[in-house]
Parts: structure tokens; sequence; C-alpha cells
């Protein structure tokens, strides 16, 4: 009886300290469609994010080998919208890194990454 009741409380405080991970995960989402494409590509990022008091604003990147650019969209704390949608054109191949970080008044609050392919043949420099 004690041992089922230890092994039942270390689940419940697992998942207890558990919580605020899958919290943060929850506000934030990221999809890229589509996720392969041929260069020069467009792509559509969309971003959802939990309204939340200390949301100040959601930085978007895009980080390859040879590309890199980032959106920055002020956010308005709880009044702010939950999804926000950009679209990159001209993409370059490689595989791109796309990141959404969500800053609050004291930092980052939230990051979510995925990774895209562009295929096609790459300049010479």
């Amino acid at each position: 009886m004690r041992r089922r009741n230890r092994k039942r409380s270390l689940v419940i405080v697992s998942f207890i300290l558990a919580t605020p991970l899958f919290a943060a995960e929850s506000s934030l989402s990221l999809r890229v469609t589509p996720r392969m494409a041929f260069a020069p590509a467009v792509v559509s990022i969309a971003v959802t994010v939990e309204p939340n008091a200390e949301n100040r604003a959601l930085v978007v990147e895009d980080d390859s080998e040879d590309y890199y650019r980032r959106s920055e969209v002020p956010l308005e704390g709880e009044k702010a919208a939950r999804g926000h949608t950009l679209m990159y054109q001209g993409l370059p191949p490689g595989e791109h890194r796309i990141s959404a970080v969500v800053r609050g008044t004291s930092g980052p609050r939230a990051v979510v990454h995925t990774t895209i392919t562009i295929v096609g043949e790459r300049s010479s420099k």
C-alpha cells in the first residue's frame, strides 16, 4: 500500500513539475507551408500566440546558410490578436530554420522552431 501511494505521489509531482513546460509550448505554435518547395520559394508562416499581459513582440526569423530574414510584430499584451501570418518570398535553396519568439517585458517568453527545405541549385559566389 505504501509503495503504491509513493508511486502515485511521484507521478503527481512529475506532472506538477512538468506543467510549465507544457504551458510554454502551448502558448506559441508555428506552422510553415509548404515544408518543401522549389527556389525561389514563397512560404506562408502562421504563428499562434496565446494573449498574455506580458507579451510585447513576436519575432519571426528565417536563417539558412545563404539567407537571413527577420520580422517583428508588436503585441499589445492581452489585447493582441492570437493569429499572425507572414509571407516570405524569394527564398533560396537550402535548409531554412524558421523560429518564432514571443518577447515579454523581461525577455523571451516562448520559442518554437521548425525546418523547411528549399530545393534548387545554389548560385556560385
